[in-house]
């Protein structure tokens, strides 16, 4: 919140770094955010500017076979999977 509280009542959410390069700018950092609902999702840290999301986490690495993408930790009935976000690439690591 603003430390001029109650003159000036402007307030900005508190993000968690994960000390991650964001993979769309490579300025900003991935930082875990909110929707609406609640849910968690990943954003960049100099949202509007840049338009990075995810609702997987990324790993902060670069895809080895496609070099375009970059790998996400997903979470699925058979564990906890790496993949490379590239839909036409899928490659998968071993996590």
């Amino acid at each position: 919140a603003c430390p001029g509280f109650p003159e000036c009542s402007n307030a900005k959410p508190l993000l968690e770094k994960l000390d991650i390069e964001c993979p769309v700018c490579h300025d900003g950092e991935v930082v875990l955010r909110r929707s609406k609902k609640g849910r968690t999702f990943y954003g960049c840290s100099h949202y509007p500017e840049c338009d990075f999301v995810s609702w997987d986490k990324p790993t902060g690495e670069k895809c080895s076979k496609c070099e375009t993408g970059y790998m996400v930790e997903r979470n699925t009935k058979k564990g906890k999977r790496i993949i490379c976000n590239n839909k036409e690439c899928n490659f998968e690591q071993e996590g």
